[in-house]
């Protein structure tokens, strides 16, 4: 533990924050969600991605992750969400509505719960950040204890965070977390996605899901869409949000991010048109 790299945070000239751990620089990126209303895709959040390099190099953030050691990991993983919270300063304040990425694996002892949970908020009076604006994703990631992650969920739940089930239908994210969970919203994981859309009855099978999860008040998003038929097809589905590159890429925290997200919302003097083709 003492010889791990430090985690220090610095501020650019720009304002942006990114962090050094060691060789590597983080920075965060941010990518819109959007919501379907009345036939148009509107943008209403942003999910805070890491963006990690070497020597200008980009290194994949799977790779970054598995280059650490797990105490190291469990260390760095709260940080990154200081990170991410402090760059949300360049969103407008109306898109200042975060999701961050959780994984459970760092999250199976309550003892631990305790300091997470006053980081975060700590982070977040400081961004004037509310807490019902944040959306805590529980990755895929396996965890050695069910019912801790629950109880941390109940925790969260009792600060005014939503939570979110991340990747459904990959690894750990199946119908056991969302209920073990009871979230407030479920996140389709790209690949499924794309699988069930390939043929009609993945399409109806996709329909079923989102039908069944939203009686239950569950809010579903369907991610990683990559093609213009794609939201064509998720509005059909029942999803009530879609995230994907066809829609916008993640971002990198800057001075721009205002007038890039303000070119996806729709104008007020413009009908309420179809903004996707509904076939291939």
């Amino acid at each position: 533990m003492s010889d791990m790299p430090p985690f220090e945070i610095g501020r650019r000239d720009n304002g942006t924050f990114f962090a050094r751990h060691g060789d590597f620089v983080l920075q965060t990126a941010f990518q819109p969600i959007f919501r379907f209303e009345k036939g148009r895709i509107v943008p209403v959040a942003c999910e805070a991605l890491l963006r990690v390099s070497r020597n200008d190099v980009p290194v994949l953030t799977d790779a970054f992750f598995a280059m650490l050691d797990p105490a190291e990991f469990r260390a760095l993983e709260p940080e990154l969400r200081r990170l991410h919270i402090r760059n949300a300063c360049h969103l407008p304040a109306d898109m200042r509505r975060l999701f961050l990425n959780f994984d459970p694996g760092v999250l199976d002892d309550p003892a631990d719960f305790e300091t997470q949970l006053r980081i975060l908020g700590d982070e977040l009076r400081d961004a004037g950040i509310a807490p019902a604006d944040i959306v805590c994703e529980i990755t895929e990631a396996e965890t050695r204890s069910s019912e801790a992650l629950t109880h941390f969920a109940y925790e969260l739940r009792a600060r005014g965070y939503r939570v979110a089930v991340d990747d459904f239908g990959a690894q750990a994210s199946r119908l056991q977390r969302v209920a073990a969970l009871a979230p407030d919203i479920v996140k389709f994981d790209g690949a499924l996605v794309k699988r069930l859309m390939a043929t009609e009855a993945g399409v109806a099978a996709l329909r079923m899901l989102i039908s069944r999860f939203r009686k239950d008040g569950i809010v579903c998003i369907l991610e990683g869409l990559e093609a213009l038929w794609e939201v064509g097809v998720a509005e059909t589905t029942g999803a009530e949000m879609v995230q994907g590159f066809v829609l916008a890429a993640p971002r990198l925290a800057g001075l721009d991010l205002a007038a890039w997200i303000a070119q996806y919302q729709p104008l007020p003097e413009e009908p309420a048109i179809r903004v996707a083709k509904r076939s291939r």
